[in-house]
């Protein structure tokens, strides 16, 4: 005889003919927007200076250029996704390599989303300290947005999804209110000439964002498993036009920045838009709108942090074979913040990081080993059940389940009852 909690349990292996509403299931839609997110967390205020600075103003051109390398990479886990459905990097890296061989190139996986998880923790805490509150310590920013993290986390998949829905809104409406109201600051003349220097410099621009954010993309194959089954032929469509949104963005944001501060301005400022905010002033009567711009912007990224956090726990339980990713959260969470804090010593050696060491390393853990997966499945004709169990229970599934060992244990019959909020 089952208690509710088994069949609340049971109903969560079951969710692909299920109706959606099972925590831990998303829509392709809200993949979309969670990619979105993603790519236009910290590459909307800290990389568009690096492109500017390496294409001065010809770095619009650089947006559009780079726009099919954007598609290239997630196509490639859409095809592992489409061949392998419901289950996650670390599931079908295993049935491709062998468990050891797998095991092996997953630890790889779980330090490179350690440590992205912990330089967008530091480019957030750098941003507040050097911008909004300098008296503030670096650490006491780096674990309060931690801590936040970490409940996010527990919560699962759906949470982070929904809340992402609401942020995707934010930023799309507060983007085209700025541009609104710099369009009387904006200086065509800041254009010319065009291609001076032929394109060598326009390609040359794309290095930094091949490599932030385009080459963490990766981060997606942990999440595209748990678009609802219903709904995933969907997916590549609303990927599609995510990627568009993503690029018509960013076009957006290197013409402002060259229209209203210049090159010269733009390449000083370590945060170019929100100093391109402080510009804005109506009439004395619509002023300090950087204030605005730096809450949506650290909301903004606080997606890709949570997502990339939630990767990191998420792998890690996969690769010790745990049923639930919870008993990890504090253990990275404590990794992460120290990390952070040590990651780089001032801006000048952060972009000697980033163009050194990060780009480089993550166009091999974005791009070139996922590439080589799907040769080798498509090679060695190994796919994905067309059956699978969902890839691994959610918080609140977990929680289920626990509650129920416990009343089982203590005899009571009442442990499917109790799920946290």
């Amino acid at each position: 005889m089952k208690t509710g909690a088994n069949k609340e349990q049971e109903g969560g292996c079951k969710m692909k003919a299920g109706n959606g509403l099972t925590n831990g299931m998303i829509t392709s839609g809200q993949a979309a927007k969670l990619l979105f997110l993603f790519a236009l967390g910290t590459a909307a205020l800290i990389v568009m200076t690096t492109v500017v600075a390496i294409a001065k103003q010809d770095a619009w051109i650089t947006t559009l250029v780079v726009a099919p390398i954007n598609y290239w990479f997630l196509l490639i886990y859409l095809k592992l996704a489409e061949r392998f459905p419901d289950m996650t990097l670390a599931q079908y890296t295993e049935k491709i390599l062998g468990k050891w061989l797998g095991k092996a190139l997953l630890l790889l996986y779980v330090f490179f989303f350690v440590i992205l998880s912990a330089l967008v923790l530091r480019n957030i805490s750098d941003f507040l300290v050097l911008s909004i509150l300098p008296t503030t310590p670096d650490w006491f920013i780096a674990v309060s947005f931690m801590l936040v993290v970490i409940y996010g986390t527990y919560l699962g998949i759906e949470t982070i999804a929904r809340t992402g829905e609401l942020l995707f809104g934010g930023s799309i409406l507060l983007m085209f209110i700025i541009s609104a109201l710099l369009l009387n600051q904006f200086h065509i003349e800041n254009f010319k000439p065009v291609l001076y220097h032929g394109w060598e410099q326009p390609l040359k621009g794309m290095y930094p964002l091949i490599g932030f954010p385009i080459g963490e993309f990766v981060v997606m194959s942990m999440v595209l498993p748990f678009v609802r089954t219903e709904d995933r032929g969907k997916l590549r469509k609303q990927m599609k036009l995510s990627i568009m949104l993503i690029v018509f963005f960013s076009f957006m944001l290197s013409v402002l920045l060259i229209g209203v501060l210049g090159v010269e301005e733009t390449m000083r400022s370590p945060f170019s838009i929100f100093d391109m905010a402080k510009t804005i002033n109506v009439q004395d009567v619509i002023v300090r709108v950087e204030v605005t711009v730096a809450i949506v912007w650290v909301s903004t990224v606080f997606s890709k942090l949570i997502l990339s956090f939630y990767a990191s726990a998420l792998l890690s339980a996969q690769v010790l074979g745990l049923k639930s990713y919870r008993p990890l959260i504090f253990p990275i969470a404590y990794f992460v913040v120290p990390i952070s804090l040590i990651s780089y010593r001032n801006s000048a050696h952060a972009e000697h990081f980033a163009k050194i060491v990060w780009t480089p390393y993550s166009v091999v853990m974005g791009f070139i080993i996922p590439l080589l997966l799907l040769l080798l499945a498509f090679l060695t004709g190994r796919k994905g059940p067309k059956n699978s169990a969902q890839p691994v229970p959610t918080a609140v599934e977990t929680s289920n389940a626990e509650l129920a060992g416990n009343a089982q244990q203590s005899g009571s019959g009442q442990a499917g009852e109790s799920t946290p909020s």
